[in-house]
């Protein structure tokens, strides 16, 4: 005999619609945001479980951005229809932080805004990569700049790139910002090492290194903000 709830008889607070509508996005897990956006399960699973079983092949939520149709397919009760819901609910959201980012670029400086603009960008990336925001001196984007793939060490040594890209565009203040692909925001010696020696030398140029973003999983920090230059 088969016992199994499906889940209209799950507890209603266990739910993921009920629960939304109760406590918000924000109490909901990952596996419980994908189960909204599926619908419905399959085979015998209920969509939860289908969304945990995403989760856990592809280890967390982040492969979402990158993944193909054909790639969500390969889990068991992920379909043609379903795969497409993801792929949309994923692209709404990269357009709503988009609506998001442009409307902070007119102050780029604050925290908030820099925050929200790089995370757009280097959230889900799977490798570290250092970037550029480029500022006039009403602190509006001019333009961001890649300038470097692989750690700080690495960017350590492309300091000259940073202002040779910053007198091209002849802008007046730069926002760095990487990425941690481990998900951990925390800075490492290293990063504010760099960082120091990064605003020093902007000083020198005329060129002012307004703040430093490291972006993570979850959490996102400014280095300016917590006090590192």
């Amino acid at each position: 005999m088969n016992t199994k709830l499906t889940i209209r008889e799950w507890p209603v607070a266990d739910r993921p619609y009920e629960k939304l509508e109760q406590l918000g996005t924000k109490a909901l897990s990952d596996a419980e945001l994908v189960a909204a956006v599926i619908s419905s399960g399959m085979n015998g699973k209920t969509s939860v479980e289908i969304a945990m079983q995403l989760l856990t092949t592809y280890d967390n939520i982040g492969f979402l951005q990158t993944a193909s149709l054909e790639e969500l397919q390969k889990v068991a009760g992920i379909g043609r229809v379903k795969a497409i819901r993801i792929k949309a609910a994923v692209e709404l959201g990269n357009r709503v932080n988009n609506c998001v980012a442009n409307r902070d670029r007119e102050q780029l400086s604050s925290c908030h805004g820099a925050i929200l603009y790089f995370e757009n960008q280097l959230r889900f990336l799977p490798r570290e990569e250092f970037h550029l925001a480029l500022l006039n001196i009403k602190h509006e984007l001019i333009r961001t700049v890649q300038v470097s793939t692989g750690d700080i060490k690495s960017i350590e040594l492309d300091a000259r790139e940073i202002f040779r890209e910053a007198i091209r565009s002849n802008a007046a203040g730069v926002i760095l910002a990487h990425n941690h692909p481990s998900g951990d925001p925390a800075p490492s010696e290293r990063d504010i090492v760099t960082t120091k020696k990064i605003y020093e030398i902007g000083k020198q140029l005329n060129v002012h290194i307004l703040d430093h973003i490291i972006v993570g999983a979850k959490e996102s920090i400014s280095l300016k903000a917590a006090g590192y230059f």
